[in-house]
């Protein structure tokens, strides 16, 4: 799992998905998209929508992304603007059973909005996790003691 911050709340995706992390680009706003769309970036010689994944799960407070993950999402990509990319642990599936998906009941609307304009994009995200502080202190733990 790839484990990110956005509004300060700790997320893990599936790092199958996960193409790389950069510095965030410069970001072409587009009339007519979603809130939680940034605008898009060129990234490789691609534009690719920039998606704001605080805004895309509904939490509260001002985005200030230092990274964009970049998605492999079918044949295309797209980009995660997130506050900090914090690293890649091996977790067991189990431990995430108890843990609630990063798209949870209260984002009901955006998912449904997100799922008219992009299907295979709300399949990973329901990947996700939305982690307790807790979790990522113990996978720090267990790394170190490595």
């Amino acid at each position: 799992m790839v484990f990110c911050r956005a509004r300060g709340r700790l997320c893990a995706l599936p790092l199958t998905h996960v193409a790389e992390t950069m510095r965030p680009l410069p970001i072409e706003p587009f009339g007519g998209a979603p809130a939680f769309v940034k605008g898009v970036s060129i990234v490789r010689g691609e534009p690719l929508p920039i998606v704001d994944l605080g805004a895309l799960l509904g939490l509260e407070g001002e985005a200030a992304p230092s990274r964009l993950l970049t998605l492999r999402v079918g044949e295309r990509h797209l980009a995660l603007a997130v506050e900090a990319v914090l690293g890649i642990r091996e977790v067991d599936t189990s431990v995430l059973e108890d843990v609630p998906p990063l798209l949870g009941d209260g984002v009901s609307d955006m998912v449904a909005t997100l799922s008219a304009l992009e299907g295979e994009l709300l399949l990973v995200l329901r990947a996700g996790r939305l982690l307790p502080e807790s979790m990522w202190a113990e996978l720090e733990h267990v790394e170190t003691a490595r």
